[in-house]
């Protein structure tokens, strides 16, 4: 049997747990051991301003326990954006409770990560989410290739660093889109809207054409998630509510 028919034919003897942790069956055999992986989701959003979109994706991050060479072991990484949606023309109150509610749908509910952009208005919005009591983490784009935390709630990172970690994941095949992806043409159109530019000082700089739809929303959101996926570590997870709401 090959190993690629080993790994599907495994997927069917594996329990997906309420809070992302993912465990090979064992028949109770104390020869097969118990083996641990994960599957959770990213979730990342980026805050569109006055008629601009606000775009939100879903990256999911998973290690699968597979058995090869009939041992249990845990296989490769794998990440796969599986969601994308934008809109305009609503509140910023409206935003939050649609990235509550998402977060609490299924499959990503109880293990998923919420990250939004920090910039500008994107501070807004973390303030709402955190008087609501959403754990979440917010990206403040800066200069420089280079990352840092502020505090538990805001991470710095460099934008040219970001779009070259995504750029880097995308090249390695370390993440790739679902096949039947909505938006997936205009993701990719947003991504091919950033160049490298060289500053008359010799600095390297990340510039970004408008695209006809606009600002480059579900790619920003795309480089926000992809980010988060490489270098945050992953939370506790679990589901939250609106308050006053049952």
């Amino acid at each position: 049997m090959s190993k690629d028919v080993e790994y599907q034919n495994n997927k069917h003897d594996l329990h997906f747990l309420p809070d992302g942790r993912v465990v090979n069956e064992t028949h109770q055999d104390p020869a097969i051991p118990r083996v641990e992986g994960y599957q959770r989701f990213w979730i990342a959003a980026d805050l569109g301003q006055a008629n601009d979109y606000t775009a939100v994706i879903a990256i999911k991050d998973e290690c699968l326990p597979i058995i090869e060479d009939s041992k249990v072991i845990l296989g490769p990484r794998e990440r796969t954006v599986v969601y994308a949606d934008r809109f305009r023309d609503v509140s910023y109150v409206d935003v939050c409770d649609h990235l509550i509610r998402l977060t609490n749908a299924p499959p990503f509910g109880g293990k998923s990560e919420l990250v939004i952009d920090g910039t500008s208005l994107g501070r807004v919005v973390s303030d709402m989410l955190f008087e609501q009591s959403v754990p979440h983490r917010a990206v403040q784009m800066t200069g420089g290739q280079s990352w840092s935390e502020e505090g538990a709630r805001y991470v710095n990172a460099g934008k040219t660093f970001m779009i070259e970690n995504t750029s880097v994941l995308f090249a390695s095949g370390s993440l790739k889109f679902a096949h039947d992806l909505s938006l997936r043409k205009e993701i990719e159109g947003d991504l091919a809207s950033f160049s490298l530019q060289t500053t008359a000082a010799g600095n390297q700089i990340i510039t970004q054409a408008r695209t006809t739809a606009g600002h480059g929303d579900l790619g920003i959101s795309l480089i926000v998630g992809a980010f988060a996926s490489q270098n945050l570590p992953g939370q506790t997870m679990r589901v939250y509510h609106l308050q006053g709401w049952t």
